[in-house]
């Protein structure tokens, strides 16, 4: 767990709504669509952006968005490079997730902040390991269902997966891998590449893919699906729903491989296809790996995000003397 540095004890509050963290007393919003004038977005993972009339992000993250046509006027960062806006000091940190993906610390004159809604502590080889800092408060994200499961061993997971499809491919099937078409797709490029499989990917991977290459990421070799074209090749298709609900056009034909990013219900991408088999590759924390963040920051608070935020802040409470919930508007979820 990287190492992180010493902070104050003093106290920020932020408030969670329908759309996005704010920071009270401030012009500053967290992954907001359209509240406030000056919004953080953490990763090109989160849906559109424009109707903030301005975004902190990182360039990588800008380019991803731009490939989705998406083009949010951008206060471009770097990592690791510190600036002020107002009264405000902030500093974006690697999130270890998705390339540009990272996590917003901020200096206020009650505290230090930090906001670190999708971290991977486990290190891929296509973006930049996860960077921590110590600060009073403490804001992560629940994304899995039971914050005392561990997900399955990623290493394990790519390597069945791997068993898998190369017997597909012995038997002449070519399997359609669905899975997250920013982050999952990217690793599984290249990782299938490593194996000297032939891979296609769907253009909405594709576009990714090229944008990890221009900033340095190998992913190895591979072309872009044909409907036409293509054949005999390993596929790499977006689970997102906004393409597999759509059913525009049906998947091309193969044993489908669906890559589950939770272990929350599964999810079914087309109901008139079978998934043969589904593997679990997240690309955030579970609930162990948080255990050791909240532990490498030492906050003297932590606010609990996300669909499963209660469970996560009665499961993790002595891990901090100060952990709660944070819910769109005030409403408790469920869980």
């Amino acid at each position: 767990m990287p190492r992180a540095q010493e902070s104050d004890t003093s106290m920020p509050r932020v408030r969670s709504t329908d759309d996005g963290l704010h920071l009270d007393g401030s012009i500053l919003w967290f992954d907001s669509h359209s509240n406030g004038d000056l919004s953080f977005v953490s990763s090109a993972s989160q849906t559109s952006t424009s109707k903030v009339p301005q975004v902190i992000a990182t360039e990588e993250t800008v380019k991803i968005l731009e490939a989705r046509r998406k083009r949010p006027n951008a206060l471009i960062c770097q990592y690791n490079r510190p600036f002020s806006i107002g009264t405000l000091k902030m500093e974006l940190l690697p999130s270890g997730s998705v390339l540009g993906g990272a996590s917003l610390y901020v200096e206020t004159n009650k505290g230090r902040i930090l906001y670190a809604p999708h971290l991977q502590t486990q290190k891929t080889s296509i973006v930049r390991q996860m960077q921590l800092k110590k600060a009073n408060t403490l804001i992560i994200g629940a994304h899995h269902p039971d914050p005392n499961q561990s997900m399955p061993n990623r290493k394990r997971e790519k390597e069945r997966l791997l068993e898998v499809v190369v017997k597909h491919i012995e038997n002449k099937h070519f399997p359609v891998v669905l899975c997250q078409s920013t982050a999952t797709a990217q690793e599984l490029t290249k990782f299938f590449s490593d194996a000297e499989l032939p891979i296609a990917c769907h253009s909405s991977i594709y576009k990714v893919n090229r944008i990890y290459e221009n900033y340095g990421s190998h992913l190895g070799r591979y072309t872009l699906y044909s409907p036409k074209y293509t054949k005999d090749k390993l596929l790499l298709f977006p689970a997102e729903e906004r393409y597999t609900n759509q059913l525009r056009r049906p998947l091309p034909e193969g044993p489908i491989l669906y890559i589950e990013d939770t272990m929350d219900t599964p999810n079914t991408p087309n109901p008139h296809r079978d998934i043969d088999e589904r593997f679990f590759i997240s690309s955030t924390c579970d609930g162990r790996e948080l255990r050791e963040v909240i532990a490498a920051v030492a906050p003297k608070e932590v606010y609990v995000f996300g669909p499963y935020a209660k469970t996560y802040a009665k499961e993790l409470k002595s891990h901090c003397k100060s952990i709660q919930p944070l819910y769109s508007n005030d409403q408790p979820t469920l869980f």
